[in-house]
């Protein structure tokens, strides 16, 4: 359902392990009830279609189909640069 680009896996895995933990459990939270309500959908941010927000990171998704292609990952006040 969620699969990491090259770069946003690089950003991920520089995280602290704590950080790494909770967006991993998130991320299979979602996955397993199968709530994307959680999923808020961005406008002018192309090709990105849909945001997570997991505490002061955010997740920049884009939807193909099925499955969210995670394009970026940072805290709140950088990732939206």
């Amino acid at each position: 359902m969620f699969q990491f680009t090259k770069y946003s896996e690089k950003k991920f895995l520089k995280f602290d392990k704590n950080i790494q933990t909770t967006i991993r459990e998130k991320l299979i939270e979602i996955k397993e009830s199968n709530n994307l309500s959680q999923l808020n959908t961005l406008k002018n941010f192309e090709p990105a279609t849909h945001r997570l927000r997991i505490g002061d990171y955010r997740l920049i998704l884009e939807q193909n189909g099925e499955e969210f292609l995670i394009l970026d990952i940072g805290h709140r006040r950088d990732v939206y640069k």
